[in-house]
C-alpha cells in the first residue's frame, strides 16, 4: 500500500527512492540562474528523472525546453503536459518515425540527425502529413559515438537538410559526455574547450553556407559552465544537476547538492562486522560503481539482487533504516516506479516515474 501523505522518513517501507524536495529546488533555481547570468538558454535532459512534474518544474524556472533521449521517454513528457522536447538520439526506421510525427502534432518536437538517409526518411514522413519537423546536427565533438565529422562535413548535410521539403534546419547539437566526469577541473576543462572549438567551428562553417542557426547546444552537469562561456553556444543539456549522483559529487566545481537516495532497510545482523539491506541491484544501479552510504561513516557493497553489505563502524540495527546515494542517478531512476518526495522529514507527495522503461 503506498504510504499515507506526512509519513516520517524512516517509516517509509523499503526500499524506496526518496526525493530531498528542498534540494531538488534548490539545484533547479540555481541552474536557472546560471543561466540567466550566462545569457543560456537551459534544457535539461529527462533521462536523470523520466517525470514530467519535475520536467515541468525546470520549464516554470526558465528552462526553454527538455531533453529526451529516446522517442517513448519524449512520449510520457509530453502526455505528462509538457510541450517542448528535443529527442537528442536519432529516430530511424518507419515505425519510430510514424510516432515522432504523431507527437509533432501535440508538441513543439526536434530531432537530431546525423546521416542523409535518415533526413531523407524524416522529410517524406513529415511532408506526408503536412508538419514540418525542427531537425538539428549532431556533431561527433568527441565522444565517438553518434555524430557527422565536424566542420565541413556537418555543413554539408545541414544545407541536404534545408533543402528537404518537410523538414526546417534548426541548428546543431555536439554533446561531449566523455567528458562529464572527469574529476580535476582543470583537465576537464581543458578537454571541453577542445570539443567546443569542434562544435564552433561546425557553426562558422554552417553558417559560410548561408543557414542560420538558430540553436545550438551542448554540454551537461560537469561542463555547463564552461561550453556557457563560449559565444557559438546557445544553450546547455544538464541533467543530474537536480540530483548529484555519488559520482558527479566527486566532479570538482559543480555548485549543486544530492537530493536523491535510495532509502533501505536492516533485514539482517547474522554477520559479525556487516549488517544486510534490503536494496541490491534492483534497487540501486552499480554501473559507474557501488552507492555511497550518506553521512559517509559507512561502505556498501551490493550483495546481489535483493540485498547490499554495510560495513564500517556503529553499523546500524537490525530494522533500522539508511539512505545510499545512487552512483549513477539516470539508471537507478529508472528502477523504480514513484518517487518518495520528502520535506522536513516526512513525505510531502509521491510522483510516478512516467518514463521509467521508455527505452523504444
Amino acid at each position: 500500500m503506498p504510504a499515507a501523505i506526512g509519513t516520517p522518513l524512516d517509516e517509509l517501507d523499503t526500499p524506496a527512492l526518496v526525493v530531498d524536495v528542498v534540494g531538488l529546488e534548490r539545484n533547479i533555481a540555481r541552474m536557472a540562474e546560471w543561466g540567466r547570468r550566462a545569457g543560456k538558454g537551459v534544457r535539461p535532459h529527462a533521462k536523470a528523472h523520466k517525470t514530467p512534474l519535475v520536467a515541468r518544474k525546470q520549464l516554470d524556472a526558465g528552462a526553454v525546453g527538455i531533453c529526451c533521449s529516446k522517442l517513448a521517454e519524449a512520449e510520457a513528457m509530453v502526455q505528462g503536459g509538457v510541450d517542448r522536447v528535443l529527442v537528442t538520439s536519432q529516430v530511424v526506421g518507419a515505425p519510430k518515425i510514424r510516432r515522432l510525427v504523431s507527437l509533432a502534432r501535440h508538441a513543439e518536437a526536434m530531432v537530431v540527425v546525423d546521416d542523409p538517409a535518415n533526413a531523407e526518411e524524416l522529410s517524406e514522413a513529415a511532408q506526408a502529413a503536412g508538419l514540418r519537423l525542427g531537425v538539428i546536427v549532431e556533431v561527433d565533438v568527441g565522444q565517438n559515438r553518434c555524430g557527422t565529422a565536424p566542420g565541413a562535413p556537418a555543413a554539408a548535410l545541414a544545407e541536404r537538410i534545408a533543402r528537404l521539403p518537410g523538414l526546417r534546419f534548426e541548428g546543431l547539437q555536439g554533446y561531449e559526455g566523455h567528458l562529464q566526469h572527469v574529476y580535476d577541473a582543470a583537465e576537464r576543462r581543458a578537454k571541453c574547450l577542445e570539443a567546443m572549438a569542434r562544435l564552433g567551428d561546425s557553426r562558422e562553417a554552417v553558417e559560410r553556407a548561408g543557414l542560420e542557426v538558430r540553436v545550438c547546444t551542448t554540454a551537461g552537469t560537469g561542463t555547463h559552465e564552461i561550453a556557457g562561456e563560449c559565444d557559438w553556444v546557445t544553450e546547455v543539456q544538464p541533467g543530474s544537476y537536480i540530483w548529484m549522483d555519488a559520482d558527479y559529487l566527486r566532479v570538482q566545481g559543480t555548485p549543486y547538492r544530492s537530493a536523491l537516495t535510495v532509502l533501505a532497510g536492516v533485514v539482517s545482523r547474522q554477520r559479525e562486522g556487516a549488517a544486510i539491506v534490503d536494496a541490491g541491484q534492483k534497487s540501486v544501479s552499480t554501473d559507474a560503481g557501488p552507492a555511497a552510504v550518506k553521512g559517509g561513516r559507512l561502505t556498501y557493497a551490493p550483495m546481489g539482487d535483493e540485498h547490499g553489505r554495510l560495513t564500517g563502524d556503529d553499523l546500524p540495527a537490525l530494522g533500522a533504516r539508511v539512505e545510499l546515494i545512487p552512483s549513477h542517478c539516470d539508471t537507478t531512476v529508472n528502477l523504480h516506479d514513484e518517487l518518495h518526495v520528502v520535506r522536513d522529514g516526512r513525505l510531502e507527495a509521491v510522483w510516478r516515474i512516467a518514463g521509467r522503461g521508455k527505452v523504444q
